[in-house]
């Protein structure tokens, strides 16, 4: 008999799943209805609108600490983690005096195993990993959503773009700077380095990421002194299977050309568009990958740090597969 906890996880995933893929639509929608049709609101938004995009293009949507812990809490949204269950596994001690760059593969369809550790429940985060505060980059485009953009930021996302991520970075550890007051000296930010691309290329049993020419985030790091932690969402692509229509890809064609993004197709539990299967995920995060601080890297460095990223991430495959998948021994890492 199912417990009413389970169909309580249930109901909050579907939600959750559909509003992530609706909600950037619905928030451009409610916001033209309210210019058009609410006269009383037509001040209220233009302000609000003027706000944003100032925001936006001067300060890049970023927002300071951990947010409402409530909302990012076990007992907030944190439920949600029984569901798969999705878990995270430390490999090595990570002190909070520096900031990190998290690279996070593979993308999967939603980057459940990041959502759910750093994003929406990051409790068990915050004890594993003491006085580092847990944020995910995703696309600046989510930031143009009118109202929208707020739960983002509330939930711990930020700006994948480079000005954001450079603010974050750059962050002082020191415990007595004043933007420190909360107790935490230091920003883990998780970056799903395979993008769009790797999300495309998601099938359940498959484990191929894209990497091999992703270096603009190994620069990136080491132009803030930032050391790379590798880290490996096991099960990650097993959560959705991604349909191929040919009808679809029109509207694929379109949102890519207008938006930028690539809404995908979906079959998951059920044969539901948007429910995920009940597979566990688990996020095995790395040891940090030390950098040297220098303002212009030459190629030759880069390619160094790059190489020991790659290696990292397939020593973190082929030491965990076994234990977290099925018939982990046949189970292979492409790297593209």
């Amino acid at each position: 008999m199912i417990s009413f906890k389970e169909v309580i996880r249930t109901i909050l995933v579907q939600i959750y799943v559909i509003f992530f893929y609706f909600s950037w639509l619905a928030a451009h929608y409610y916001t033209l209805k309210g210019l058009l049709f609410g006269r009383l609101l037509v001040t209220a938004v233009i302000i609000y609108l003027t706000y944003m995009l100032v925001n936006y293009h001067f300060y890049h949507s970023t927002f300071d600490g951990n947010g409402p812990m409530l909302l990012r809490s076990e007992r907030g949204l944190g439920i949600m983690r029984d569901y798969f269950p999705v878990r995270i596994r430390k490999t090595a001690e990570i002190p909070p005096n520096r900031n990190y760059l998290l690279a996070y593969f593979p993308h999967g369809i939603f980057t459940v195993g990041m959502a759910l550790n750093m994003q929406l429940a990051t409790t068990h985060f915050m004890r594993l990993f003491p006085g580092i505060r847990p944020k995910v980059a995703t696309l600046s485009v989510n930031f143009l959503a009118p109202f929208l953009r707020e739960i983002w930021r509330c939930f711990g996302l930020v700006s994948s773009s480079k000005p954001a991520l450079l603010y974050y970075l750059n962050k002082s550890n020191d415990p007595a700077h004043p933007d420190n007051a909360d107790g935490f000296t230091s920003y883990m930010i998780a970056l799903v380095v395979g993008g769009e691309q790797e999300a495309l290329l998601t099938q359940p049993g498959k484990h191929t990421i894209v990497l091999k020419k992703r270096v603009g985030f190994v620069k990136l790091a080491i132009q803030t002194g930032s050391p790379i932690v590798p880290s490996f969402g096991f099960g990650e692509n097993d959560l959705y299977t991604l349909l191929d229509k040919p009808w679809f890809r029109v509207i694929q064609k379109f949102f890519k050309t207008c938006l930028n993004f690539t809404p995908m197709l979906l079959k998951g539990r059920c044969g539901n568009y948007f429910l995920p299967y009940k597979k566990r995920v688990t996020v095995v995060v790395g040891s940090p990958i030390d950098v040297k601080r220098t303002t212009n890297p030459d190629s030759a460095y880069i390619e160094e740090i790059h190489a020991k990223v790659v290696e990292a991430v397939r020593q973190l495959f082929d030491t965990y597969k076994s234990e977290y998948i099925e018939n982990g021994e046949e189970a292979e890492l492409v790297i593209i």
